[in-house]
């Protein structure tokens, strides 16, 4: 089977596959792309575009390598973050509107491009996202992946592509042995904090999660010699997210050292700056201090950048990083206890991500865990490891991880109002449909139009990621909030239900069921109930998270 796995992440980009001699998986190293020693298998999540008309880019390591890593309105960075967010700026290059979309799918093209230069075969590829991944990256990479696969057509058909969240492959890429175990996820990289908790399967010969390789089609599926007992299955518990990361921590040290020393050509170089920044801040996770020097070019000046580990901590304790890490963990025992686990039954916690690595972010977990086991030893493979496992026979028991509603007119006190339809946590594919009743909002009216959206509750403390301009900066809720994100562009319809007679306020008229299949998709059927005529039925109008 020609199975990868992509580990795409703000930072860096990790690439795996399987290694048949060894039966174990193995990063792929990309010359011009990869880093140098000692993380060689990373690719630099960095995009300098040549010509936007004719699609030609730089990305990875190469970049860096030509200095092109500097102000400049051709290089693109923090590509996932950008790909998450509401975009407030799209510069234009060579005519061309320069979307985030447009430049991640570069990278992508670019990565493939040198797979197949290096004769490795694609049959299926495993994305890794993050669990606070929503519904435009998603589209996002739906949309980029298709283009791909009919544009390389293979002879066994087209390119399979599955998702599996971070957390979930990082515990699959640990590869905790001991059967029907509480395992705690922690991944904190470059852009998000994910967290997921999951209970290994329960079978004792590991083995048997090879049994079956590849895809099961639906049909074989059903008898009982074929489909994956749930004792091979990985059964996520509960999972949560923040978008922090190792990029904030950098912005924060270089504000604070602008906020000191004076620089002229700070925003000319403001790139360099974060680049010696991150080294500072790495230097810190195994030093009591680090420095660097800066030497401005133009100027001809030296500036000496020099930060102990109790500066970092402080300045970290000032932006409420502790805070957001503080607020996920307690979120994410908060959703545990619900299913009935204590925190004390947790024994493992696998760390995975470059942020995990600062001393104080893991003196904040052991705290928090005193009776648990912390596993450090694979922070930037863990997660590309893991994901292979799907095609190795390991199939993965999840659930919803964002709640979902539907977007209704109140007549009475004229405003919006959400009714939820399913909350975070639900299993799929949903036993029974969920039934609600709509009426006409206005005389004479002509259809329903249903809006479904994510319907996210964040509480005090949590992070969000917004545009200020063309920079992205990170916000800390101040207040709990309620926040509806519609599914379609531009607050576009999942559906229409066309009224034949026309609706009139006053009584129920569009009886409508919802369900999600096993692949996630949202399914609606609605019935005019004035003449009992199915006018959806059982329509895929969305992929759920």
């Amino acid at each position: 089977m020609g199975a990868i796995a992509i580990d795409f992440g703000s930072s860096n980009t990790a690439i795996a596959r399987w290694n048949v001699v060894s039966n174990q998986p193995e990063t792929l190293r990309i010359p011009d792309l990869s880093r140098t020693q000692p993380h060689d298998f990373l690719i630099p999540s960095l995009v300098y575009l040549q010509d936007a008309m004719q699609g030609h880019a730089e990305i990875g390591q190469i970049v860096i390598n030509r200095g092109k890593d500097i102000e400049n309105p051709r290089f693109f960075d923090q590509l996932k973050r950008r790909l998450s967010t509401a975009t407030g700026y799209i510069p234009e290059l060579d005519g061309v509107k320069v979307t985030p979309e447009f430049v991640g799918q570069l990278f992508l093209d670019r990565i493939f491009s040198c797979l197949r230069s290096q004769q490795i075969p694609l049959t299926e590829v495993i994305f890794t996202v993050p669990v606070q991944s929503y519904e435009r990256y998603l589209r996002w990479l739906e949309n980029c992946m298709s283009e791909f696969s009919a544009a390389q057509p293979h002879p066994s058909g087209n390119l399979q592509v599955r998702l599996l969240d971070e957390p979930t492959a990082a515990a699959l890429g640990y590869a905790i042995a001991q059967p029907n175990s509480l395992v705690l996820v922690i991944d904190f990289g470059g852009g998000t904090l994910d967290l997921a908790l999951v209970r290994t399967p329960r079978t004792e010969n590991l083995s048997e999660w090879g049994e079956y390789l590849g895809k099961v089609d639906s049909d074989s599926s059903q008898s009982g010699d074929r489909e994956l007992s749930s004792d091979r299955k990985v059964e996520v518990i509960a999972k949560t997210g923040q978008v922090l990361g190792g990029e904030d921590i950098n912005r924060w040290l270089l504000e604070d050292y602008l906020s000191n020393h004076e620089i002229e050509g700070a925003s000319r170089n403001s790139h360099l700056l974060l680049s010696l920044m991150e080294r500072v801040k790495i230097g810190l996770s195994t030093e009591d201090s680090a420095s660097e020097v800066f030497f401005d070019i133009e100027k001809q000046e030296i500036h000496d950048i020099l930060y102990t580990r109790s500066q970092l901590e402080e300045i970290l304790k000032k932006r409420g990083f502790y805070q957001v890490l503080q607020v996920a963990i307690d979120e994410l025992v908060k959703r545990a206890f619900s299913k009935g686990i204590l925190k004390g039954e947790i024994k493992h916690i696998l760390l995975v991500g470059g942020s995990t690595l600062i001393p104080s972010v893991r003196a904040v977990i052991a705290r928090n865990f005193p009776l648990a086991t912390l596993h450090t030893d694979k922070p930037f493979e863990a997660v590309a490891h893991g994901a292979l496992m799907l095609n190795h026979g390991t199939k993965v028991q999840d659930h919803l991880f964002h709640s979902y509603a539907i977007r209704y007119w109140d007549r009475q006190l004229e405003q919006w109002q959400y009714q939820p339809l399913f909350l975070r946590g639900q299993t799929y594919p949903t036993r029974y449909p969920y039934e609600i009743f709509l009426r006409a909002s206005q005389p004479d009216q002509e259809s329903i139009e249903l809006v479904i959206g994510e319907l996210e509750k964040r509480v005090s403390g949590s992070a969000e990621i917004i545009f200020d301009g063309d920079r992205l900066v990170t916000k800390i809720e101040s207040a709990a909030s309620e926040v509806f994100l519609a599914l379609g562009e531009n607050e576009a319809p999942q559906a229409i239900a066309r009224l034949d007679p026309l609706g009139q306020p006053g009584s129920d008229r569009l009886q409508v069921l919802f369900e999600i299949s096993e692949q996630r998709e949202l399914l609606i059927t609605a019935i005019d109930l004035a003449t009992q005529k199915k006018l959806i039925a059982n329509q895929s109008v969305a992929k759920l998270r």
